[in-house]
C-alpha cells in the first residue's frame, strides 16, 4: 500500500476534522512507537521529594517526553478508553471554561506520559483530551499476537 506523506501538523488536522480518510487511518504515524525508557535516580536528600537527579547527581532534570498532541472528541462520555490504564492526580477549574480540567498520569511504574481532560468550554458534546510524551511500553488494553513464541494444537 503506498502511504502519502504528510507532515504531522496535517495529520493532526486531518484527523481532527470529520472526514478521516482511508490514508490517515493507515499512516505510520499510527503504528505504535516506543521510546527508550528513562530510568531516573530519586534524590537521596529528601525522600519526600519529586525532584530527580542526573547520574552524576550534579543537576536537575525535568522527564519530558518532548511530544504534545490534543483530540476533541464528539462523545457523552468523560473519560474515552485509549487502550492504557491511567490515574487521577487533579482537578483545577478553568476561567474561560465552566467545565473544570482533570489531570492523569499513565499507571505503568516508569512511565511519565500524562493526560489532560476537559470539556470544550464553547461546546459541551465535546472532549478535549491532552496527551504529554509517549509511553515508553505497549498498551494493556490491547492483545499482540506474538507468531514466534505461539502454540498451535
Amino acid at each position: 500500500m503506498d502511504l502519502p506523506d504528510i507532515s504531522f501538523f496535517e495529520f493532526v488536522e486531518r484527523l481532527m476534522s470529520d472526514e478521516v480518510s482511508p490514508e490517515v487511518i493507515a499512516s505510520p504515524m499510527l503504528q505504535p512507537q516506543f521510546q527508550k525508557p528513562i530510568h531516573p535516580i530519586p534524590s537521596s536528600s529528601s525522600s519526600s521529594s519529586s525532584s530527580l537527579k542526573c547520574m552524576s547527581g550534579s543537576e536537575k532534570v525535568k522527564v519530558d517526553g518532548g511530544l504534545r498532541i490534543a483530540f476533541r472528541t464528539k462523545s457523552k462520555l468523560e473519560i474515552l478508553d485509549d487502550g492504557y490504564k491511567w490515574r487521577k492526580y487533579g482537578k483545577k477549574s478553568l476561567k474561560n471554561n465552566p467545565n473544570p480540567r482533570n489531570y492523569y498520569h499513565c499507571s505503568i511504574q516508569g512511565c511519565h506520559v500524562k493526560k489532560r481532560v476537559e470539556r470544550d468550554g464553547e461546546d459541551n458534546s465535546y472532549v478535549i483530551t491532552t496527551y504529554d510524551g509517549v509511553h515508553n511500553h505497549r498498551s494493556p488494553g490491547v492483545l499482540y499476537y506474538d507468531p514466534i513464541n505461539t502454540w498451535y494444537i
